[in-house]
């Protein structure tokens, strides 16, 4: 017989919340293993368990083996035709994505899209892209919608913290136009910060994410949790002064990490001499023609120098460089040879360094995990806000 591990009890962990968290990390459990896991009284655990699945929080899934009586019957989240709407915007091109709740890209589609237009202009065509993708669904329920931006964006409110990218846009363009089209929950961040989360193995770890597509962005995920630092701006690496006298960066100042190992940076050194889209840059790059590996090397041997404070400051047990440009294989051996050499024994031993999705798959995942935080945490589930099971059903809001 196999015997499923249970958690230890929860110590008193029995609101509807946390009982729904239990089944939901645990991949499911008999009525008796919540039982064993919360110290619950049974009046007081099927009550909740009651009240969970007229909420359709819950089902009953397959009989477990027989113990000697009559065969219990496994108590699960109910992620039956459960999506998310993801809307990965960088600066030149966009990727709208339909999942399910793990992450698992059901229907995408990926277009040009120069950022730098009006907010109405560039959001209403990924809107319309959205409502078209999940109306190709069937018997679906749109559990919320999550917007990644290469800017710095408040956790709190959705709203863009530093244009930067987008000055021309209202702070709440994004929520304005997610709230206007969808009535469910959103969560809106920045692109890097979103992918390094999607690209945690575990909450366990501690990872650091380089994103190099035109420009660049950090993201640092510490025990499942993004550090965003006292106003917001942890990770944003791209302004680093390298040197006094470097070259100008868009920002004004001279000297910047971007203007340096930015994709737009590479191209523009390259100019008249390489490809001219970051796309080609990158497929030259992999396949390693001499008249870029040089320029992707040296770019990169900078980031390294950069990344290596960041690496001694937090010990991490992964860094990955993901990014049209930062996954070309050259660029992450370069950094992670500039990297390896420059910080102490201590601590190299154990870091690995890989490359990550070059495209907006690790980003698209982040929001997900973001979007069920916001919907099913205990919090959120005790407040009864969402009562009709957490969604709208796709035909009503598209």
């Amino acid at each position: 017989m196999t015997v499923e591990r249970v958690p230890a009890s929860l110590g008193g962990a029995t609101s509807h919340g946390h009982l729904l968290e239990l089944i939901r990390s645990t991949g499911g459990l008999s009525r008796q293993q919540l039982l064993a896991a919360t110290g619950m009284s049974r009046a007081t655990l099927y009550e909740r368990l009651e009240s969970l699945l007229r909420r359709g929080f819950i089902y009953e899934a397959e009989s477990l083996e027989a113990t000697g009586g009559r065969r219990s019957r496994k108590i699960r989240f109910d992620d039956r035709g459960r999506v998310v709407l993801t809307i990965a915007l960088g600066q030149t091109h966009a990727t709208v994505c339909v999942t399910d709740i793990r992450g698992e890209a059901l229907r995408s589609i990926t277009s040009t899209q120069d950022i730098s237009g009006p907010a109405g202009s560039v959001l209403a065509p990924l809107i319309d892209a959205g409502k078209a993708l999940l109306a190709q669904g069937s018997g679906e329920v749109l559990v919320g919608v999550g917007v990644s931006l290469p800017t710095p964006v408040e956790a709190e409110t959705g709203y863009v913290a530093h244009a930067t990218t987008i000055p021309g846009w209202p702070r709440d363009a994004v929520a304005r136009a997610v709230t206007d089209a969808w009535n469910v929950p959103f969560a809106v961040e920045n692109d890097a910060r979103a992918a390094a989360l999607g690209e945690r193995v575990s909450d366990a770890e501690t990872v650091v994410y380089v994103k190099v597509g035109t420009g660049i962005g950090c993201g640092i995920v510490v025990e499942g949790s993004i550090l965003r630092g006292a106003r917001g701006a942890a990770g944003d690496i791209g302004h680093i002064r390298m040197a006094e006298d470097g070259p100008l960066c868009r920002c004004g100042r001279h000297g910047c990490l971007a203007a340096y190992s930015s994709g737009r940076a590479i191209a523009e050194r390259l100019s008249g001499h390489g490809p001219s889209s970051l796309t080609a840059l990158s497929e030259a790059g992999r396949a390693g023609d001499p008249a870029v590996t040089p320029a992707l090397t040296s770019a990169a041997r900078v980031l390294g120098l950069a990344l290596s404070a960041t690496i001694t400051t937090l010990n991490p047990d992964r860094l990955v460089i993901g990014g049209i440009i930062g996954a070309v294989p050259a660029f992450v051996e370069q950094v992670s040879a500039t990297v390896m050499s420059t910080v102490v024994e201590r601590i190299a031993d154990g870091l690995a360094i890989e490359a990550g999705d070059p495209g907006d798959r690790s980003a698209s995942q982040g929001l997900v995990t973001l979007v069920m935080r916001k919907v099913f945490s205990p919090g959120a589930i005790d407040a009864g806000t969402h009562e009709a099971g957490a969604g709208t059903s796709v035909t009503a809001s598209a």
